[in-house]
């Protein structure tokens, strides 16, 4: 797009950057007198139905980022196209400052003090936590989309353009960058949550604490084959400034299976505060597990007839009473054995969460939580025929016990947006099915 004076009412400053995704400006709001931030998106050049469906999209991405008011995000205050070219943009918030690529490649040796990485690592998780408590996935969290102002500040860019960028229909011409940062379900095309974020945000942390990339090879097939199958070194082999608590942080990031990895920037944020305050991870609670155990195998060798001269003593048992003793000193380790064994070994078992239903839309959006954490989203593309529906299908896996599922669907085109919870108890190994019904002035939920 040429570069001109104008793009709306915004009147352009200066050209910050250009991609094959669009250009960044920095521009005035005459309005208010605002110095702000102008992304314009480079349309689908296809048939006009796709063109329209894409910048539709567009619109609807950006209002959702829009409603995230973070101080370590940067806020979108208004989307428009140009009313000539019809080139759509983004308004943004000019945060005045360095990219976290540049902001590291500036510090001496490239490398940052550890209290100021753990500082922007905890800053960022509070960020993703509280966009994807919002409903919202980056999907691109990478050192570039990350701007670190002058106070010190990480705020994360380019919520809900991410989405465009890596959408099946993308610009053509576009070749998406190096994988380096996405996580295993996503190189996999599996679908996505806030838990891919993480992982995105464990391989920039990383980088920031030890200096090097988990995953780092010359081509990118290499890179994807290491992103989903290789363990990057420990982090304490790198640096020896870093203890085995940043090991265990920096796995539980990266773990391969999202189940295994931290379930949100919160747990993350609060495991980073407490190594910045000079503590163990408060979420390592798997170690007192460890030592139960310990605790149990030792009761266990005790009590063992092979160990008796465990309780032996000077004098030799002659009488009734103190055989009745050793007795119920037995039976009490043999109870606190069991227990220790039940603690060790009782741990939630799977269950399998699958919702139907069947949606009037030919567009729209459905977010599904379970127990507050947002573990589905994706684009309702149905028939443009009101008599029938398309199916909605989605399965989910979850542990047995009980949980709370919420469903939000927002279909602008149908001025439909609606939510709704409901309770359910799942048992151990078996499939609840939750049925979905799209009504007109309410989004009814009950289970099979």
């Amino acid at each position: 797009m040429q570069i001109t004076q104008q793009l709306g009412r915004y009147e352009i400053i200066a050209e910050l950057g250009r991609g094959a995704m669009g250009a960044v400006f920095r521009a005035r709001d005459p309005k208010i007198d605002r110095t702000v931030a102008i992304k314009t998106i480079a349309v689908l050049q296809a048939d006009s139905s796709s063109t329209e469906q894409y910048r539709q999209r567009f619109f609807r991405e950006a209002q959702a980022a829009g409603r995230l008011s973070h101080p370590g995000i940067v806020t979108i205050y208004d989307v428009d196209e140009d009313p000539v070219t019809q080139t759509p943009f983004i308004v943004m918030e000019y945060a005045d400052g360095l990219t976290l690529q540049d902001f590291v490649l500036r510090s001496p040796g490239s490398k940052l003090p550890l209290t100021i990485a753990l500082h922007l690592i905890e800053q960022i998780a509070l960020a993703l936590d509280y966009a994807h408590h919002a409903g919202i996935v980056h999907r691109d969290i990478k050192p570039a989309n990350i701007i670190v102002t002058a106070e010190g500040r990480a705020k994360i860019m380019d919520f809900g353009i991410a989405k465009l960028a890596l959408a099946e229909a993308t610009v053509p011409g576009y070749v998406m960058g190096t994988p380096a940062y996405m996580s295993p379900e996503q190189i996999n095309g599996n679908l996505l949550d806030g838990r891919s974020d993480l992982f995105s945000l464990g391989v920039i942390a990383y980088w920031l604490l030890t200096g090097e990339k988990p995953f780092d090879a010359e081509t990118v097939t290499e890179i994807c084959v290491q992103i989903t199958s290789k363990e990057p070194r420990y982090a304490s082999e790198l640096s020896s400034s870093l203890s085995s608590d940043y090991d265990y942080l920096l796995k539980r990031a990266l773990a391969k299976d999202p189940a295994q990895r931290y379930q949100s920037g919160g747990e993350v944020a609060a495991d980073v505060h407490d190594l910045l305050s000079g503590h163990k991870p408060r979420s390592q609670s798997s170690g007192s597990g460890a030592s139960v155990s310990s605790a149990a195998k030792t009761v266990l060798i005790a009590i063992n007839p092979e160990n008796a001269s465990t309780f032996s003593t000077s004098k030799p048992y002659k009488s009734s009473k103190r055989k009745w003793i050793v007795a119920v000193a037995l039976a009490v380790l043999l109870a606190c054995a069991a227990s220790a064994y039940l603690l060790v070994t009782r741990r939630p078992t799977p269950a399998t969460l699958q919702i139907v239903g069947q949606y009037p839309f030919h567009s729209g959006h459905i977010y599904i939580w379970v127990d507050g954490e947002l573990r589905y989203e994706d684009e309702l593309h149905g028939t443009h025929s009101r008599s029938s529906g398309e199916s909605l299908a989605v399965t989910l896996p979850v542990l047995s016990g009980r949980h709370i599922v919420r469903l939000q669907v927002d279909a602008p085109g149908h001025i439909y947006d609606h939510a709704s919870a409901i309770p359910g108890r799942f048992r151990p190994y078996t499939q609840k099915t939750l049925l979905v019904n799209f009504g007109t002035r309410n989004l009814d939920l009950g289970w099979e």
